[in-house]
């Protein structure tokens, strides 16, 4: 900062006395060439000077165990086969993984998303004689934050803003394709486009307050869960509202992610602490990045279901509970044993793919659910 109000002055200095010395005949040196250069400076030097009007205030902060257990039943014989793709939960800033186990293992690979999700792969055959049963067990222990946008600049001491890798979170997809003729129609029409000097975050709160006004909950959702689609009445669910949130930003050149995965039911405490609830859901939040403040969250389907957790139903810039991530953003491929390059949108419970000799494996799923809080 010292730098650039070194070399501002620096300039304004030279260029005044420039117009001194060209200036000498007369009476009272002209100042007006320099005086737009000037305001210009002083102009910059002062927005360098801002303070950041908001900041993510952590509000809490817990390490939870959640534990995924499923178990079936191979049908009699053998000849059958099952396909594992499982994403390996990322890193957020507010979860932070810090062990993953799976009792069925395999190879990790990753896909050609931008940024890639990484997985578990594994093909499991079973022949006859191989034991029926089966258990699978995932155990996850992360750190979970709680954050809420409020007023002022953050903190002495608050953690550096990392920005995404250039390219990341902005691109069109197969499901948020904002690079299209009828989402750019729609936000023409909407007025959704970022004005000068207005921020990200003004432009998603912006973006928030049209989608509570025109929208409307509907599960399941009138139609696909494709951005270009889903603009066009605004009556869809989590990943739907999602999905054009996320689409709207990258439009206006703001990264934007999904984020895909459970919300574990709880409400918050007077104190700001989250306690957790019975019950747990497939859910979809977004959020987007402001230079100044960082990764954003955004849940306008739990103001639609009045979901528990901040009186004014106001669920921008808010994280009132717990929620676990699979995996950022959607669109997987890969091949099952009856479809090839089968297109899976998001995975958010660990699953298996079977052959179709051995559907009757559906009926003998279980699946279970148990969340810990461990400090």
């Amino acid at each position: 900062m010292e730098q650039a109000k070194s070399f501002g002055m620096a300039i304004a200095n030279s260029m005044l006395q420039t117009s001194i010395t060209r200036n000498q005949g007369m009476t009272h040196p002209s100042f007006f060439p320099v005086l737009p250069l000037m305001l210009a400076v002083t102009v910059l030097l002062h927005a360098q000077e801002t303070p950041a009007r908001r900041h993510l205030e952590i509000t809490g902060s817990h390490t939870l165990r959640i534990t995924y257990d499923c178990t079936f039943v191979w049908p009699g014989g053998g000849g059958y086969t099952a396909v594992m793709k499982l994403p390996l939960p990322p890193d957020t800033g507010a979860q932070q993984i810090e062990q993953f186990s799976s009792s069925l293992k395999g190879e990790i690979e990753t896909d050609s998303a931008v940024p890639p999700h990484r997985l578990l792969s594994a093909t499991f055959h079973h022949d006859g004689g191989d034991e029926r049963r089966v258990r699978w067990r995932i155990e996850i222990i992360g750190r979970f934050q709680t954050r809420q946008l409020v007023d002022g600049p953050p903190p002495p001491g608050a953690a550096p803003i990392v920005p995404p890798p250039p390219g990341d979170f902005l691109a069109s997809t197969e499901s948020i394709n904002w690079d299209t003729d009828a989402f750019r129609s729609w936000l023409n029409a909407a007025g959704l486009h970022r004005a000068t000097g207005e921020s990200a975050a003004d432009f998603g709160g912006r973006l928030y307050a049209y989608l509570r006004a025109h929208g409307s909950y509907d599960y399941p959702p009138a139609t696909a869960w494709i951005a270009s689609a889903i603009c066009r009445s605004l009556d869809t669910d989590c990943g739907g509202f999602s999905t054009v949130f996320t689409a709207a930003c990258r439009a206006n050149k703001i990264p934007a992610r999904l984020l895909v995965g459970q919300w574990f039911k709880a409400r918050q405490r007077a104190d700001g602490s989250v306690e957790l609830t019975d019950g747990r859901q497939a859910h979809v939040i977004a959020e987007f990045f402001d230079p100044h403040i960082g990764w954003i969250p955004e849940d306008i389907s739990s103001s639609f279901l009045r979901t528990p957790g901040y009186p004014d139903l106001n669920f921008f810039g808010r994280d009132p509970g717990y929620f676990f991530t699979w995996h950022f953003d959607n669109d997987f491929h890969f091949d099952t044993p009856q479809k090839p390059n089968a297109h899976v949108q998001w995975i958010q419970n660990p699953s298996l793919w079977f052959s179709e000799n051995a559907s009757d494996v559906y009926d003998s799923l279980s699946h279970h659910w148990d969340v810990e809080t461990l400090k």
